[in-house]
């Protein structure tokens, strides 16, 4: 059987001027005027199969990526082997920017589901920013954001219990789809695509397959939630939210709102 590994798209590459998503990423407040001007940054898009890894902890980058499509999870792993999962990409996010002093990246990150990436050289980065300084306060306001929700999983985790955790996580990614993939989500079921598998979620959170199983079995009896079919359905978001102490202004995709426009 044939490797699977990352491909440059073969259709067509999307226009910036065209982007879906353009609202959700680090391009947000240009001018649709100077949108051309975003497109010269852009190398290719990439093509990243379920399961392979876009880049690996600790290794040196040519790109910085902004996800267009699909899952992505961020992780890094201990000297064990064991993974922590630090969170869960979707389109709009940006990755690869967070180097140590030596321009390695501190996680790894692979596909959850077929993805498509936009690259960026590295190399241009500096030449991005000085053109355009508001750029710097886009990355910083996206930071803040995903710094906050990685905060709150690591900081509450000892005063959680599993049952909160897993109920934060959920709702979380509940909204984070509807914000960032909204056609995956059908108002009629109150549901959204959901590729996760219990691992996935036991890596999240620090809990066994079989711990997240219970949970997550415990939570349908409840009339909770129903997970099936890779779809999460929220049946009683009240519930959920109560338990797990979530707020969906955490997961805004515009917490500052500027132009870049100058």
């Amino acid at each position: 059987m044939k490797k699977k590994s990352i491909q440059i798209r073969k259709e067509a590459h999307t226009e910036c001027t065209q982007c879906p998503i353009r609202k959700l990423a680090l391009f947000q407040g240009v001018a649709p005027d100077r949108l051309e001007w975003t497109q010269k940054f852009r190398d290719q898009q990439f093509v990243v199969p379920p399961k392979v890894t876009l880049y690996r902890e600790g290794s040196l980058t040519d790109y910085v990526y902004t996800l267009f499509d699909g899952w992505m999870v961020m992780y890094q792993t201990s000297r064990e082997g064991k993974r922590q999962i630090l969170r869960f990409a979707l389109p709009g996010d940006f990755l690869g920017f967070q180097t140590d002093q030596r321009g390695m990246v501190s996680h790894s990150v692979s596909a959850l589901s077929e993805s498509i990436v936009c690259g960026f050289p590295r190399s241009r980065l500096e030449e991005m920013f000085k053109e355009t300084p508001s750029l710097a306060l886009r990355l910083a306001s996206m930071g803040s954001r995903d710094m906050n929700l990685c905060q709150h999983h690591q900081a509450f985790r000892s005063r959680k219990d599993a049952y909160e955790s897993i109920a934060f996580l959920l709702l979380e990614l509940f909204h984070r789809t509807q914000i960032h993939m909204n056609h995956h989500y059908d108002p009629k079921t109150n549901s959204v695509t959901f590729p996760l598998t219990q691992e996935e979620i036991g890596d999240a959170v620090g809990l066994t397959n079989v711990h997240v199983n219970r949970i997550l079995r415990q939570f349908h009896k409840l009339g909770l939630i129903n997970c099936h079919h890779k779809r999460l359905h929220i049946l009683d978001e009240e519930k959920l939210s109560d338990m797990s102490e979530f707020d969906k202004s955490m997961v805004s995709s515009n917490p500052l709102a500027y132009s870049l426009d100058q």
